[in-house]
């Protein structure tokens, strides 16, 4: 233990010490989960859990990287093991074309992996979700520790706001794994990215937890990256397997940056909803100029200690109205949308019992919060607003009961009432 303490405490000091001897740039702290579905991903909640990460990036390109990761096999063995990986890299960027660079990356670091007391920190974000907590033995006695190689290689083809990008990175774990990470992403102003990729990866270490793991995270992938002056999300889902895995950070830095919105461009949504059964469900969404693409997603047991662990997503585009250069203390909105919902049930984590996709219809209602944006960041600027959300899915009566708790669930009329973030941002466009 108390060599763990001393090698995660000297971690934080010299990403503290480089970020403020380097002047750093960026500092973003965050945590990953693989809770974080957008209605794909089947949230089995075992294999990788669980992270928490921390970096730095200084002007001159130099990054320091600190993640913590949790991972569980719950299913056959009851086991579990965390890994702490520390890494250093530099870029280093030859300009082919004036539109065109090519940007090589080395990184060395340390991994250490076994028993880092992570079940606490998951147990603990747990009872705060309301979830059951995870019991589970460590997979390895003591600590593993093993020095980390990687190199990244990135083509990057630019034309006005767009970026068109191919990577590879490759990496070794001497006495623990080796992998291959290919990808191809285009992003909007560094703000947006989209990509596709694939990955393959050997390991050296056969432990049961392990193979779990590796069975998530490999094969093609779809990936969705949002990047603000002060948030950072990301969310990823292997297709193989329909496992999916979310992030998200901030940079406290941020807020030292010069105010500079002007107008809005472009806004995204981020937001927490509750039905009048207390399940809670999260919002994701972007809004140019009227049109609304959003996601609402939900995850978790039907009920207290049930063996049924639900998935719901709601995808939909539709029309938002919101009144220009308004003076009141509230400010309305209206939004009007159509798609499709997906019921999702699992029981004893990877048993599928229900997985069926319905249309819905739906209307929305806000209150914003004051007539101007109460904080800027940069070219970025956020307010809140409550919502109070109307859901009618067509056919939803034909989906399986397989719980008192669920039928309520699944019913055609879902009232939700929640506090969604809106972010507007400049993208100096005109």
């Amino acid at each position: 233990m108390k060599v763990r303490r001393l090698f995660l405490a000297g971690s934080l000091a010299v990403v503290l010490a480089c970020a403020h001897a380097l002047g750093a740039a960026s500092l973003t702290v965050g945590t990953g989960n693989d809770w974080i579905t957008m209605g794909f991903g089947n949230n089995e909640d075992d294999g990788h859990s669980f992270s928490v990460f921390g970096a730095f990036e200084a002007d001159n390109g130099l990054a320091a990287h600190l993640i913590l990761d949790g991972f569980t096999d719950q299913r056959d063995t009851a086991t579990r093991y965390s890994t702490l990986a520390f890494t250093l890299s530099y870029p280093i960027t030859h300009r082919l074309f004036p539109q065109i660079s090519l940007t090589v990356q080395p990184a060395i670091g340390t991994l250490l992996a076994g028993t880092l007391g992570l079940e606490a920190l998951q147990n603990l974000l747990h009872r705060i979700l309301g979830r059951d907590e995870v019991y589970a033995s460590e997979a390895y006695e003591g600590l593993l520790a093993m020095p980390v190689f990687s190199a990244r290689a990135l083509l990057s083809a630019q034309s006005g706001h767009q970026h068109i990008e191919a990577a590879i990175t490759l990496q070794a774990i001497p006495a623990w794994q080796r992998s291959m990470d290919l990808s191809l992403l285009w992003s909007f102003d560094r703000l947006i990215t989209v990509g596709l990729g694939i990955v393959c990866e050997q390991s050296f270490d056969d432990t049961a937890v392990r193979r779990r793991e590796r069975a998530q995270q490999t094969g093609p992938y779809l990936l969705t990256r949002y990047d603000s002056s002060l948030l950072h999300t990301s969310w990823t889902i292997w297709g193989q397997t329909g496992f999916s895995w979310g992030t998200f950070g901030f940079d406290p830095l941020a807020f030292g940056q010069t105010p500079r919105f002007e107008h809005s461009d472009l806004s995204i949504i981020g937001g927490i909803y509750y039905d009048l059964l207390g399940y809670q469900s999260r919002v994701s969404g972007l809004v140019y100029k009227h049109l609304l693409v959003q996601v609402h997603y939900s995850n978790g047991p039907v009920a207290p200690q049930s063996t049924f662990r639900r998935n719901i997503g709601l995808w939909s585009v539709g029309w938002r109205w919101e009144p220009r250069g308004a003076t009141s203390l509230l400010s309305p909105s209206l939004s009007l949308l159509a798609g499709a919902k997906r019921y999702n049930v699992l029981q004893h984590i990877d048993q599928g019992l229900v997985d069926e996709v319905h249309p819905t219809i739906g209307m929305e209602v806000g209150l914003t919060l004051g007539s101007s944006h109460p904080l800027i960041v940069g070219p970025d600027a956020y307010r809140l607003a409550m919502s109070v959300a109307v859901h009618y899915t067509l056919g939803s009566v034909s989906v399986p009961s397989i719980h008192p708790r669920w039928e309520e669930i699944a019913r055609p009329l879902s009232l939700l009432f929640g506090l969604v973030l809106y972010i507007d941002h400049d993208l100096n466009l005109h």
